[in-house]
């Protein structure tokens, strides 16, 4: 028997049960099997040794237990999967924000070394300048310098926030993950 089939007849078993809930046991039964095949077991084996469908929930009626591990079982693995899907999210965004802040940062650190070096090479090769002249590319200097020193400093500000902001993205997640839960 494939898995549709055993989950198909195994539906229709539970929802003659109304004490029992459908949804809950059937995305259990479909991760459980999931997880044989995953683990290299034969689907068709592994769903004879669970048993006949109506003993499986003969059993599940007996064990009033069962449903509520189910659900407890079910929670976490949900929660998992939101985990990993935030934490995904959450490294795009910072990997796209490393992007965008990087290459405005190395363009204004070329355009600061640029506006250095030209000034330098019009000092030593313009010819006689006044002193307004030199005052005028000593600023440019600066102003170079200035836009090196802010590039490198915008880099070190992202990568000082960068862990930060994760953390707190997944702290909250989780936080509001556990209020859900409750």
């Amino acid at each position: 028997m494939k898995r549709k089939e055993f989950l198909r007849e195994l539906k229709e078993e539970l929802r003659k049960r109304r004490d029992i809930e459908t949804e809950e046991v059937l995305f259990y039964y479909d991760e459980l099997i999931q997880d044989a095949v995953d683990n290299g077991e034969n689907e068709e084996i592994f769903i004879i040794n669970l048993g006949n469908v109506r003993e499986i929930v003969r059993r599940i009626e007996d064990d009033k237990e069962f449903v509520a591990e189910v659900k407890k079982t079910n929670k976490n693995l949900l929660n998992d999967a939101f985990s990993i899907t935030v934490k995904l999210i959450g490294y795009a965004i910072i990997i796209l924000a490393a992007i965008v802040l990087g290459s405005a940062a190395f363009s204004i650190f070329v355009s600061g070394i640029s506006v250095v070096f030209a000034s330098i090479v019009r000092m030593l090769f313009a010819g006689p300048l006044d002193l307004y002249g030199y005052l005028a590319l000593l600023g440019l200097a600066l102003i170079g310098i200035s836009l090196v020193v802010f590039s490198v400093a915008v880099v070190k500000w992202f990568l000082d926030k960068a862990k930060p902001s994760l953390l707190t993205i997944f702290r909250n997640t989780k936080e509001f993950l556990n209020r859900k839960g409750k």
